[in-house]
């Protein structure tokens, strides 16, 4: 046997329909161990809070934390086939398992035991008999540590004002969807977006103004970037960029020309804008398309300086106004999929 989670041969099937129920916004807990009573001691005492993953051998184990998230793991050490210390090397050798924290639940309780078990990655050792108490708080306070990381990690990614992609989440996007476009022949569209006569904003109304400004902006930029698939993000200062996977010039375009449209709408005022007075944006459109065999764009750093040679030439238009790369070969990206 491998997986037993939602065996009702070996679980009561009472225990059963608990497991799948509202695991969704649960953390992962999986148990590794060879015997069945263990397995369904752990079970009944975490299925309440965590989505509890049951293993009776650990290379099924390691395979499905290599497969599916998991948050935590409690791993038994005396096991055959493979032990809990073959286990763990594995798990923390590997890059998509070696985050993940180990706690060995195992009656091999000598000071030279623990010790190996630390040393090989290990976030925690508990002896057998278990005291089920303390065993609760060290999974409670080890699957906190886990979800303070992952915000952490969110945080990192994120723009502290807008709330958008950061400039370390957007070069790691749209590198992603640059190779991807490369591989599948879609067009890539970028849109770089910049903030008219910010400077003169901030001079005449503040910078608590300012803040409040460019928050206003990034939302009127999600609200025209309709699908989860596209990546919205802070470039710097008062620029802002949107990668658009698989869309070719027209579908840019029409997003570009709605978020003109849409800051018009919003009516902020500046009288530092003395053509409008309010407060409006530049944007410049670059699409990659490597259907194309004139096209210009042969890298990332290739298609943002196209965006941005477009901005800077919406900026000498006059502003208020959008400009796009005229090397695309508009029957190819007729093909695409646009927005």
């Amino acid at each position: 046997m491998t997986n037993i989670e939602l065996s009702t041969a070996n679980i009561p099937l009472e225990s059963t329909g608990s497991i799948s129920k509202n695991t969704a916004e649960k953390q992962t807990l999986m148990i590794v161990d060879d015997y069945q009573s263990n397995l369904q001691a752990m079970h009944a005492l975490f299925k309440s809070k965590y989505k509890v993953v049951l293993y009776d051998n650990a290379k099924d184990a390691i395979n499905y934390a290599t497969e599916d998230g998991v948050d935590l793991i409690l791993l038994d050490v005396d096991m055959p086939i493979m032990n809990g210390y073959q286990a763990c090397a594995e798990l923390k050798s590997n890059s998509i398992t070696a985050h993940i924290p180990i706690i060995f639940v195992t009656a091999a309780n000598s000071p030279d035991d623990e010790e190996k078990g630390l040393l090989l990655g290990a976030a925690d050792y508990v002896v057998k008999p278990v005291n089920l108490a303390i065993l609760r708080a060290r999974v409670k306070n080890h699957m906190e540590l886990v979800s303070y990381r992952k915000k952490l990690e969110v945080l990192s990614f994120v723009d502290g004002l807008t709330g958008l992609s950061n400039r370390r989440q957007l070069d790691t996007m749209l590198l992603q969807h640059f190779a991807s476009a490369t591989r599948f022949d879609h067009s890539l569209a970028v849109i770089m977006i910049d903030i008219d006569d910010f400077k003169s904003y901030n001079d005449i109304y503040g910078h608590v103004k300012g803040d409040q400004c460019l928050k206003e902006v990034a939302k009127t930029i999600m609200s025209v970037s309709g699908r989860e698939i596209d990546v919205v993000g802070r470039y710097g200062g008062e620029e802002f960029v949107v990668v658009l996977p698989d869309t070719g010039i027209n579908g840019a375009l029409m997003i570009s020309d709605m978020l003109l449209n849409r800051m018009r709408q919003l009516n902020i005022a500046h009288t530092g804008n003395a053509t409008h007075e309010i407060v409006t944006v530049s944007i410049g459109v670059a699409v990659f398309n490597p259907q194309d065999p004139v096209h210009s764009i042969k890298s990332v750093e290739d298609l943002l300086h196209n965006a941005d040679d477009q901005l800077y030439k919406a900026k000498r238009m006059g502003k208020n106004c959008s400009s796009h790369s005229e090397s695309v070969n508009a029957a190819n990206d007729a093909k695409q999929v646009e927005k």
